[in-house]
């Protein structure tokens, strides 16, 4: 039994060890997260940014992994093709729109709740319910976007903004 267990503790630690050493290859420079954080500063002065989903916490359930799913903030413009899990009331009939749509952004509001990060809260509506977002980006460009509506419940999700920012369109 106890030979059992510390092959399993030696799995275990091999694993980790693996896994760390791979995540140091990863870091950046002093340098490179300078620029990083200085473009994602400039993204979201200019109102040009994308942030590309991966994770989606629903209200009921837990975290679901996604891929292809992205909110975008152009000027006065919001394009939302994020997914939706949780209770919907008085909607179209075949759901609608959901939450893949374009809008005019109503309200656009801007904190500093700490050094190390920006919120924004818009508010927009697409003739078929009023959202409000409250998005979070960190220096690094973690994300994450909370969204209340009048017919669905909130749901939040977690991703990365882009350091490229979507190429203006014409307003």
């Amino acid at each position: 039994m106890k030979e059992t267990m510390r092959k399993i503790l030696f799995f275990v630690i091999a694993i980790s060890a693996l896994t760390f050493s791979g995540c140091a290859s990863l870091k950046m420079t002093p340098e490179e997260k300078a620029a990083t954080e200085a473009k994602i500063q400039e993204n979201l002065d200019n109102r040009t940014y994308c942030i590309d989903v991966d994770q989606v916490l629903p209200r009921r359930g837990g975290t679901r992994h996604v891929t292809n799913y992205s909110l975008t903030v152009d000027g006065d413009k919001l394009i939302s093709h994020l997914p939706y899990f949780g209770q919907a009331w008085n909607l179209p009939y075949g759901g609608g729109k959901g939450m893949s749509f374009e809008s005019k952004i109503s309200d656009y509001i801007e904190s500093y709740p700490k050094p190390d990060r920006r919120q924004i809260t818009l508010a927009t509506n697409n003739g078929e319910d009023s959202f409000v977002f409250v998005i979070e980006v960190f220096n690094n460009g973690k994300s994450t976007i909370d969204v209340r509506s009048r017919n669905r419940e909130p749901i939040s999700y977690y991703g990365i903004m882009s350091t490229n920012p979507p190429a203006q369109s014409e307003r």
